[in-house]
């Protein structure tokens, strides 16, 4: 897989991580500068996601038991997920030389992207952990809009970065009979910041597309971060669902507003 630029958005599919009303964390605001220059506080530098995450949006260790499969059947399903990141680079790179694109032009490219390259309904679900069951329909529904619009911000936001950034593909490796971890490493071409080593987890299931459920950035998940920082606002909030949205629309409105 040839070098490419740099994604939007840790082990099994079911993100938005907020720590209180006024400061988000998680996927979905992870910020492409601080990949690089401080990937220790990344946990504290996102909500991204990806996004770009996309490259922000993030997903996560449930597939711990290795299981045998065919050798065929393995690399069949790692060539599989070592396509779609590649796919999903030579989009992104191609759309950031456009200088011609309109902001939203390049939304509804992102729009497109997420629908395309990521396990949405999985990425919403897990994102908020046991609580996804608990939680009303309409109050489901309300997150996973909130989630997207808010995750489709912050890559629009971001979308200029691009151009300095590849992709560098370097290992690709099977982890059960669902999972494949395709490991690269982002590259700043204008030598501003060093390079972060990053692995997309795509889920590989059979008669489904594959998907991408979440990108684990110097070890770290991205959509775990989400989660752990999402059901400890809304346990803090009483076990309140609401609590969540009601945060998410105020990050909302300060994207709109900005």
């Amino acid at each position: 897989m040839p070098g490419h630029g740099l994604p939007i958005i840790s082990n099994a599919p079911d993100c938005c991580g907020i720590t209180c009303r006024n400061r988000m964390t998680g996927w979905m605001n992870l910020k492409i500068s601080s990949l690089s220059k401080d990937t220790q506080t990344v946990r504290t530098n996102i909500m991204t996601g990806t996004g770009v995450q996309m490259l922000r949006a993030g997903l996560l260790g449930v597939f711990f038991a290795l299981m045998t499969v065919l050798p065929v059947q393995a690399n069949d399903r790692v060539t599989e997920a070592e396509q779609l990141v590649s796919s999903l680079i030579t989009e992104l790179e191609a759309n950031a030389a456009d200088n011609t694109a309109t902001e939203e032009q390049n939304k509804q490219f992102l729009n497109r992207l997420v629908d395309t390259y990521f396990d949405v309904d999985g990425i919403t679900r897990f994102s908020v952990g046991r609580y996804w069951r608990v939680a009303t329909k309409d109050e489901r529904e309300d997150y996973a809009r909130l989630f997207r619009s808010v995750l489709l911000n912050q890559a629009n936001a971001q979308f200029h970065q691009l151009k300095n950034l590849e992709f560098r593909p370097t290992s690709t490796k099977a982890r059960g009979e669902k999972l494949v971890l395709v490991g690269g490493i982002i590259h700043d071409k204008s030598g501003e910041f060093p390079d972060v080593e990053i692995f997309w987890r795509v889920v590989t299931l059979p008669e489904k597309p594959a998907k991408i459920f979440d990108v684990e950035v110097e070890n770290i998940s991205m959509l775990k971060t989400q989660q752990d920082e999402n059901t400890t606002l809304i346990r803090r909030s009483g076990g309140r669902f609401a609590a969540l949205n009601e945060a998410l629309q105020e990050q909302l409105a300060n994207q709109q507003a900005n």
